[in-house]
């Protein structure tokens, strides 16, 4: 039941954020990484991957939590404890890789000498 509960919330967040992101950065709405603070291309593409990802991980964790509830298997509340950080993390971890690569996209070139 932990997977179809965090997973609706993640789908919630997700939503929230896809429809309604967050204009300027911010501590309370929004993903507000150092990165994502960079400048406002950067917190743009912040706030659309991680919405993104927090959808599809959400749905993920939704369409598991909804199996395991169908079938029977809702005796694993240890295992569900222990297993929900990994995707929750996975949104974080994956938003900070895509960040990453866009800022390195998008650094100003080097001059040579």
């Amino acid at each position: 039941m932990i997977f179809l509960y965090v997973g609706i919330i993640m789908l919630v967040i997700g939503f929230c954020f896809f429809l309604f992101p967050a204009k300027k950065p911010n501590l309370i709405y929004g993903y507000p990484s150092v990165l994502a603070k960079k400048s406002g291309e950067h917190w743009r593409y912040a706030q659309k991957v991680n919405s993104l990802f927090l959808l599809a991980v959400g749905l993920l964790c939704t369409l598991i939590g909804f199996w395991l509830k169908e079938t029977g298997n809702t005796n694993y509340f240890i295992a569900e404890m222990l297993l929900i950080p990994f995707p929750i993390i996975g949104v974080f971890a994956g938003t900070e890789e895509l960040l990453q690569r866009f800022d390195r996209r998008h650094a100003p070139k080097e001059t040579e000498r």
